[in-house]
């Protein structure tokens, strides 16, 4: 199985008690895979311009079309990770205060065996709760914490000892998938007779079912990689959050 990793940043734990969580709660399991994740190529269609202004910080994204006018705002654009900016910036993560979360910064996409390698030994620990996947760097000491061992999903341990004030401290970093598609394999998932809709775009694979009645919608066929045309597509990148993540394509 191969591992798609899709950034690395430097990620930096802060406090994080301006920040709410979405309302929605995610489950676990490919039926409810979640959706509200931005990739960078799609978080930079909203640079406030032709867009909406929004950033991501710490893993969560806002929006900022109130404060970024022209998509700027003291000298940082929209359509951004801010997180070591925003630290590093005078005013802090202020211009966030009591902004609601509306989605999630994707720069991880792990199968639980890709999840598994991040056990705080060679890379950092992270932990995923309802296929969200998080940064336990400043809680699982070693890789463990309170029993508990880094690079697994702890969804059932987490809601029986835990608040979601423990989540709202560690930064966002990815998805927990199902599926690691071949571009062959992607192709089964057609939406015709009854089988699932996915598409794949920026290697990220999504579930289309929906909105891909009889396996097409715009023209567009499900089972294939959607990057290149969706850059002439009208809604562009922009509707992808709506749509969950269930997979990432690999060669």
């Amino acid at each position: 199985m191969i591992r798609k990793k899709l950034f690395l940043p430097t990620m930096l734990l802060l406090l994080l008690s301006l920040i709410l969580l979405p309302a929605s709660a995610f489950a676990a399991g490919h039926g409810e895979a979640p959706d509200g994740f931005y990739a960078p190529e799609t978080l930079a269609e909203f640079d406030g311009v032709e867009e909406d202004a929004y950033v991501a910080y710490n893993g969560r994204v806002f929006d900022v079309s109130d404060a970024f006018e022209d998509g700027t705002h003291f000298g940082h654009e929209a359509g951004q990770d801010l997180t070591e900016e925003l630290y590093e910036a005078d005013h802090g993560p202020a211009v966030l205060e009591d902004r609601e979360v509306i989605g999630y910064y994707l720069q991880y996409a792990l199968t639980e065996e890709g999840l598994a390698e991040y056990d705080g030994t060679d890379n950092p620990p992270f932990v995923a709760v309802d296929n969200i996947i998080y940064d336990a760097s400043d809680v699982f000491t070693d890789g463990t914490h309170g029993g508990h061992e880094a690079g697994q999903d702890l969804s059932e341990e987490f809601h029986g000892r835990h608040e979601k004030e423990n989540l709202e401290a560690m930064p966002v970093v990815g998805v927990l998938v199902a599926y690691e598609l071949t571009e062959e394999e992607l192709a089964e998932f057609d939406g015709r007779e009854g089988r699932d809709a996915f598409v794949a775009v920026d290697g990220i694979i999504y579930d289309v079912t929906e909105r891909f009645t009889d396996g097409t919608h715009g023209g567009h066929e499900a089972g294939q990689d959607l990057t290149e045309a969706i850059e002439t597509a009208w809604h562009l990148r922009s509707v992808l959050p709506d749509f969950p993540v269930v997979g990432v394509l690999v060669e």
